[in-house]
């Protein structure tokens, strides 16, 4: 990989850059301050490292790596627009930015632009053949776009790139999940979660892989260690509880009004469709970080970690390095390892009166977006009967709360028709209730950017922001509904509440 991270990954992935080429006083301000903000991105601190970028960009307007940066703060924000724009003004100054170009790509992902999102990773991949980060997310989108066999050549090819690729590995895992080749799957999660053991999201997918070879008591022991690594893992939680009741009421052991009973074919039918609803319950935008940040050299083979560990902010002579690393590592085998991180972004080489130097960059490293779901069987609905009645069975599993159920129903009706708006607000309504709130969010913000005067996708934002005691937004929201309806008594008593509440 050259200069960059990478994120979203998961299923995706966006690149953030070190600092680009300024001379003086200006080159060393501008790194001083990327450094800065790459520090705060660390660490979760996204307002303070977009100020530090924004001070790059008034030091010099002109910097690609700012512009990259900041879209990638953009885009974790949830900004995937604002972000597509950043990305884009970094290509527009340097063409041959392979981070920005993948970073574009996924940018037009997360906006359901999936022909843009192809030929911006194939530009990528034609600046760079060995992008691994590209091929894997470009494997995700096929996978998305059930091109599966296709998908899983880039994760193969990626793998080719870097044997020891774990967001490739699981992702491939997932796809072999999908195809029902469970050894294959666990072999790769082994290798993933040998190497990442508090990653919740691989001890999912195992489990998952555990569930299609009906091995139950092994799924729940991943379930249960997916849950406990990450106790809001609500799809985790859900499929354990499942798959406790299918072990704990067998069928003929059905205890009811003090005797015991017969579990009917029909009731252990009920409760094996719910391991595998609960299982299959739609996650299509986890973008898996947390730890991540602090694992910029996950890839290194053993020479570029040796190598990785010995480098400074400063630059230092080949003979300096040497010295650093005693009898470690041969010539040869510095000069393989300076190279592979000179193509990962980790390091950066240069060459003033005859000498050659090398240092550590400002790259973080890599953020891949990693599949974690398992795909619903499709059921092609083929009139627009089908629409109406899949709408009001998701209206009636809402009203019940039976929210997983809803989503399921709500996905086969936007298949039909992907730009109803009603249907994508009651899709946002069911992701905010099963704690997907920035997923709820994006959704309306979607509908809204289209038609900003539709008052039930008000409704749905303000009431999910006053569910989460955010009671300025939800004021917001319903004078916003009072301007278009003035009349509107829920919107008014909602007022009050959110007023209210504030005090």
């Amino acid at each position: 990989m050259k200069s960059g991270i990478s994120l979203f990954g998961t299923r995706g992935c966006i690149l953030l850059a070190a600092a680009g080429a300024l001379t003086g006083g200006k080159r060393a301000g501008a790194t001083k301050l990327i450094s800065e903000g790459n520090e705060h991105y660390r660490k979760g601190r996204l307002a303070e490292a977009v100020k530090a970028y924004n001070q790059v960009l008034q030091i010099d307007p002109e910097n690609p790596i700012a512009w990259n940066n900041k879209g990638l703060i953009l885009a974790v924000a949830g900004n995937y627009q604002e972000a597509l724009n950043c990305h884009m003004r970094a290509y527009e100054l340097d063409p041959g930015h392979v981070d920005a170009v993948s970073n574009i790509g996924m940018m037009y992902n997360k906006l359901d632009m999936m022909d843009e999102a192809l030929t911006w990773y194939d530009r990528a991949l034609g600046l760079d053949p060995n992008h691994e980060t590209t091929w894997n997310n470009k494997g995700n989108l096929l996978s998305k776009l059930e091109r599966f066999a296709e998908a899983m050549k880039c994760y193969d090819r990626a793998l080719e790139i870097n044997p020891n690729y774990m967001a490739a590995m699981n992702n491939k895992a997932v796809e072999l999940i999908h195809m029902k080749r469970y050894d294959e799957a666990l072999e790769l999660l082994n290798n993933v979660l040998k190497s990442r053991p508090l990653f919740s999201e691989g001890w999912y997918v195992k489990g998952k892989a555990y569930i299609g070879m009906k091995e139950f008591d092994k799924a729940i022991v991943c379930l249960e260690r997916a849950n406990r690594l990450n106790p809001d893992f609500l799809q985790a939680r859900r499929a354990l509880e499942v798959l406790k009741k299918k072990l704990v009421e067998p069928p003929g052991e059905k205890v009811k009004s003090g005797k015991k009973t017969v579990m009917t074919e029909s009731e252990q039918a009920k409760i094996d469709r719910s391991i595998q609803t609960e299982i299959l319950r739609p996650r299509n935008e986890m973008d898996i970080m947390g730890d991540e940040f602090e694992r910029p050299e996950e890839h290194l083979t053993k020479e570029e970690k040796i190598m990785f560990d010995v480098l400074g902010n400063e630059p230092q002579s080949l003979s300096a390095l040497k010295s650093a690393i005693g009898n470690r590592l041969g010539k040869p085998a510095m000069d393989r390892a300076l190279e592979g991180l000179e193509r990962r972004g980790l390091a950066v080489s240069e060459t003033e009166k005859g000498t050659k130097t090398f240092s550590r960059t400002n790259a973080l490293g890599s953020i891949e977006e990693e599949m974690v779901e398992e795909r619903e069987d499709a059921e092609p609905e083929n009139n627009a009967n089908d629409f109406h009645a899949l709408m009001s069975k998701s209206r009636k599993f809402i009203n019940d709360g039976r929210n997983g159920e809803a989503a399921r129903s709500l996905k086969k009706a936007l298949k039909i028709n992907p730009y109803d708006d009603m249907a994508l607000c009651l899709m946002a309504q069911v992701q905010y209730e099963m704690g997907e709130r920035d997923r709820a969010i994006n959704t309306i913000s979607k509908i809204l950017a289209g038609k900003p005067d539709f008052v039930p996708a008000w409704f749905t934002l303000a009431n999910a922001t006053l569910k989460n005691k955010d009671y300025s937004d939800a004021a917001d929201c319903f004078r916003k509904i009072l301007e278009l309806q003035p009349d509107n008594p829920e919107a008014k008593r909602g007022l009050e509440a959110a007023e209210s509440a504030k005090k």
